[in-house]
């Protein structure tokens, strides 16, 4: 009788190990599942490497001779970007993944940008026959490498921006005069507010923060930038920016005024030269 009770217990006590063991797998592979799946995906893809490059797309969607163009292309943007960086992510090798089902999770900071990053890996969208990725892309990777992990990704987005110094071919201060035409002049108390309703755009904030981090260069030196890219700020606000580059609200207000004005007098005779809001001092 005893016997039969302890064989009892002990398949009962087999039973609820099994239960929990399925069940601790079954949750492992809910969490690791997709990543384990993304990972064979990835490794079926085809494949194009260059010296600081390696290209993937999915079998038979882009002609290899394509993706071969695509990463010459971008080994001559990686060698002007590190030139800026003064060769400080010579080392480094970014994987490019074009995904026909890539999504944007990310929340609307990102919503000027059609990829992701984690590490050196960039992942977008692959439309067209034509491999196409924003130049910022590489420039917030090659940043990551050379600075360290940003403080901010706001402005880790503006620094790349800055570094690349276009946006869509056109130069970053003339596209950013553009959006200040359209919309008056932006202070920085409102560029640095994400919640501010003054730009509207998340593409228009983030055309301007590239134009003023590029002014910060031009006023500052990189060493400014960088001290900008690795400040941990707390409260994102022209008082803690101005802080952490040692100077005053008023006179960072004074230099994004200044560098805006002198693209601002450039545009054609047909534009303001400057919007009716923006005092100069």
């Amino acid at each position: 009788m005893n016997r039969s009770r302890s064989a009892e217990r002990g398949f009962v006590t087999r039973c609820v190990l099994y239960i929990v063991v399925l069940g601790v797998l079954g949750a492992a592979l809910a969490v690791a599942g997709p990543r384990i799946w993304q990972s064979v995906q990835e490794r079926l893809m085809q494949r194009v490497e260059s010296p600081h490059y390696e290209i993937r797309s999915p079998a038979d969607a882009l002609p290899k001779e394509s993706l071969a163009a695509f990463a010459a292309q971008r080994e001559s943007l990686f060698s002007d970007l590190n030139s800026k960086l003064r060769g400080a992510a010579s080392q480094a090798r970014i994987r490019i993944i074009f995904d026909p089902e890539f999504s944007m999770t990310k929340t609307s900071l990102a919503a000027a940008q059609n990829y992701t990053i984690s590490g050196t890996t960039i992942r977008t969208r692959l439309t067209g026959k034509t491999p196409q990725l924003d130049p910022a892309a590489d420039a917030q990777v090659l940043l990551s490498v050379a600075w360290g992990k940003p403080a901010s990704p706001e402005i880790a987005e503006w620094t790349a921006l800055a570094l690349v110094g276009k946006r869509r071919d056109e130069d970053i201060g003339m596209t950013a005069a553009g959006v200040e035409q359209k919309l008056g002049h932006q202070k920085v108390s409102s560029l640095l507010d994400a919640r501010s309703t003054q730009i509207p755009s998340s593409e228009d904030r983030a055309v301007l923060g590239g134009a003023w981090v590029s002014g910060i260069v031009e006023f500052g030196g990189p060493a400014a930038a960088r001290k900008l890219y690795s400040a941990k700020i707390s409260i994102l606000d022209e008082n803690s920016v101005a802080r952490t580059l040692g100077t005053k609200p008023e006179e960072l207000e004074r230099t994004w005024q200044l560098f805006m004005y002198s693209y601002l007098a450039g545009m054609p005779s047909s534009s303001q030269p400057m919007p009716a809001n923006m005092p100069m001092n």
